[in-house]
């Protein structure tokens, strides 16, 4: 983790002309394989490599003490900061998602820390997820403001804190008949990642070509809630495809 500030630090001076920095960002024997650039990614996925140990240790830990209620409304509370960040920084309403966030971070906090001694799960994943998201907020304006192609610091620490909260939400959810039966579907979609990356694009799509279904995909983009049930729609589809593969246990690896 602590190598993260060198590789920030090569990314910064690469900017500079005739710098060592510039050199090495540049430096490639195999363009095919290897970028100095593609390290971009280490930001997002070192953070995630922390919440897989924190559930492993979790695993053996038993929930039965955990106040369900409180749980399911500190994953409500989630849910809704997910929400606000997407919608306002979309907005580019910034001053007003710094001060939401803020106060929904304090709400989840008093609320984590009545079950946390016996929750060590909740405690790491707020505290990662509030200091990744609250540095990401902080990088907001450096790089034109948060986007993905090109991606920005701001991107990299949004998303990994964001993911923090999504997994306490996740966790909440469970705790609910329906809830567990959302989360065990999302699971099933999850072990087999690499088939919901590609089965849109190179199953589905094609298939709804071939059929002339597109046209009719095509046609819900007239307006904001037509394109949202297009989105969803096209989700769905590409979720029962990976469900499919997963229960028959074809995994595609990587």
């Amino acid at each position: 983790m602590g190598l993260l500030l060198f590789v920030m630090a090569v990314f910064l001076g690469s900017t500079e002309t005739g710098s060592w920095n510039e050199s090495l960002f540049n430096f490639t024997p195999l363009p095919w394989m290897y970028k100095f650039y593609y390290l971009k990614y280490l930001f997002i996925v070192l953070p995630g490599t922390l919440a897989g140990e924190w559930l492993i240790d979790h695993k053996n830990t038993n929930d039965d003490g955990v106040n369900s209620q409180r749980l399911l409304l500190i994953g409500l509370l989630c849910f809704v900061l997910i929400g606000m960040n997407v919608a306002l920084l979309f907005s580019r309403i910034l001053v007003l998602n710094l001060g939401v966030t803020a106060v929904l971070l304090i709400a989840i906090y008093y609320l984590v820390r009545a079950i946390a001694p016996a929750n060590k799960l909740l405690k790491n994943c707020f505290c990662a997820g509030a200091y990744l998201l609250l540095l990401g907020l902080f990088f907001e304006a450096y790089e034109g403001g948060i986007h993905k192609d090109p991606s920005t610091y701001s991107h990299y620490f949004v998303t990994a804190g964001l993911s923090f909260f999504m997994l306490i939400g996740f966790y909440g959810l469970q705790l609910s008949k329906a809830g567990s039966r959302v989360v065990h579907f999302l699971a099933l979609n999850g072990r087999n990642a690499m088939v919901a990356y590609v089965a849109g694009s190179l199953l589905l799509l094609p298939l709804l070509h071939l059929t002339g279904a597109i046209k009719l995909l095509d046609s819900m983009r007239g307006s904001v809630w037509s394109g949202f049930l297009r989105g969803v729609l096209f989700t769905g589809m590409v979720s029962l495809v990976t469900v499919f593969f997963t229960k028959r246990k074809w995994f595609w690896r990587t």
